[in-house]
């Protein structure tokens, strides 16, 4: 059992607070400030409006916590929240940079294609130019 599981959240995707063990004292994170989440070697980095928490847990584990309705896991490392994104553009080989709202853009893995496009459908090919030789 992981010693930093949050108990609201861990019941209640839906639940509207993060209670996080962050040392010696629990760290208390409103999930509607939460913009998105990325891995730091063996913690993850909670980026909100305001701060960006380290924290020690997976983000296997905080995926877990987080509605899947309102979080999308994009790669083995990030997660956004739906409610940030602004535009997806397309990247050679079939994955995306993911723009959010505060200009932090993340590419996207193609693991991860299937679901980006179930949440905001799939965004339009670009076209390439051609050139005039």
């Amino acid at each position: 059992m992981e010693n930093n599981a949050s108990t609201e959240a861990a019941q209640d995707p839906s639940a509207h607070r993060l209670f996080l063990r962050d040392g010696g004292r629990m760290l208390c994170i409103t999930v509607d400030e939460i913009e998105w989440v990325a891995a730091a070697g063996n913690y993850i980095e909670i980026h909100t409006g305001r701060k960006t928490h380290l924290v020690r847990h997976t983000v296997k584990a905080m995926e877990a916590k987080l509605n899947p309705d309102k979080f999308l896991r994009v790669r083995p490392s990030a997660i956004v929240a739906v409610s940030e994104v602004d535009t997806l553009e397309g990247r050679a080989g079939g994955d995306y940079w993911v723009k959010l709202r505060n200009g932090t853009q993340i590419p996207s893995s193609r693991s991860y294609r299937d679901r980006i496009e179930e949440i905001f459908g799939k965004p339009p090919r670009r076209r390439r130019r051609r050139s005039d030789a």
